[in-house]
């Protein structure tokens, strides 16, 4: 009942259905703990905490990823939703996780709990026809199925450059190109090799790209030639990409283009003794860490000059490198 009563929450506290359907909420759950402030009986708000994994300096570590931090309208102030952020963050520290994630209504209000701005995305909106037209290659291309594709799609996602992205297993697959989206695949082949890929859909008169990898240099010019390939059929191409893309830099008029950098995501570390025993810090400094929320993380350590952080403060400065592949 619990798990009903949250989805109807999320649907009056943010006025739409959850992307997907009732279904992607459901979903959701089978990777989640539900947090919830209940009065009488009822539950009054809610956070949904998802255990993701996450890449990072070519280790795989464990993710706190928040979201649906929802309460109806005359429960809001009373600080339930900070008693529940409390709540996941030490529950999260017993169990060794490492960072958590969250897309912010409030970048104010999220520092209070320790995170901090880290990840951009690069929004690209231009006509069709100023797409990169990419070039004649002997890579094959073929458009399958979410079943058909999924262990070519995963083969290359995971030979890319996914520092700071999700580590991607049936789950996260599954939830977000099966459930909360059911868009189209093209996969790029060097012979029986997989090289590159591109997600995308049809919005009207809009060819929407959802994700685009590619190993080399042949699969990017045979992607672009796909792609580029649709301009008579649509207006417009969008794509929201990670922060470091430069498609810029192939397009034949990149001025015609309108292209955003944007603030997204908020990132913490969750338990700093398990980050340095992951990544050790080998730089010619001292941290002293202040984390308000979590005590346990008020630690010294390093040799050299003297440096005083917070928890968000220090976390932004290691993950200064990172991108998120995420934006779907």
């Amino acid at each position: 009942m619990t798990a009903q009563e949250c989805l109807t929450l999320a649907k009056y506290a943010f006025h739409k259905a959850p992307t997907g359907g009732d279904d992607a909420f459901y979903k959701l759950l089978e990777q989640s703990t539900l947090h919830t402030h209940k009065v009488d009986s009822q539950v009054t708000s809610m956070i949904v905490d998802t255990q993701f994994k996450v890449y990072f300096r070519d280790q795989i570590v464990p993710m706190s990823g928040i979201g649906y931090v929802a309460s109806y309208p005359e429960y809001r102030g009373n600080g339930a939703a900070s008693q529940l952020m409390t709540e996941i963050l030490q529950e999260n520290y017993k169990q060794e996780t490492i960072f958590s994630y969250l897309a912010p209504f409030s970048y104010a209000f999220y520092g209070q709990f320790g995170y901090h701005y880290v990840f951009d995305q690069k929004h690209y909106y231009l006509n069709s026809t100023d797409f990169p037209r990419g070039k004649k290659t002997d890579l094959t291309v073929k458009r399958l199925s979410f079943d058909q594709a999924k262990a070519d799609l995963a083969d290359v996602h995971g030979k890319a450059n996914n520092n700071g992205s999700l580590y991607r297993q049936d789950f996260e697959w599954s939830y977000y190109f099966e459930i909360k989206k059911q868009p189209l695949f093209a996969i790029f082949y060097q012979g029986e090799h997989p090289t590159g890929y591109v997600i995308y859909e049809f919005k009207d008169m809009t060819f929407v790209i959802h994700e685009m990898i590619f190993l080399d240099e042949t699969a990017k010019q045979a992607i672009y030639r796909f792609v580029s390939s649709h301009a008579g059929a649509f207006d417009e191409i969008s794509y929201t990409a990670p922060s470091d893309s430069r498609l810029e830099a192939d397009m034949l008029e990149p001025s015609q283009a309108k292209i955003s950098l944007l603030p997204y995501m908020m990132a913490r570390i969750v338990n700093l003794k398990a980050f340095l025993k992951h990544f050790p810090i080998k730089e010619n400094k001292q941290f002293t860490i202040i984390d308000d929320i979590l005590p346990e993380n008020n630690l010294s350590f390093g040799e050299g000059e003297k440096v005083t952080m917070t928890i968000g403060e220090f976390t932004k400065y290691v993950m200064r490198d990172v991108i998120l592949r995420e934006y779907f």
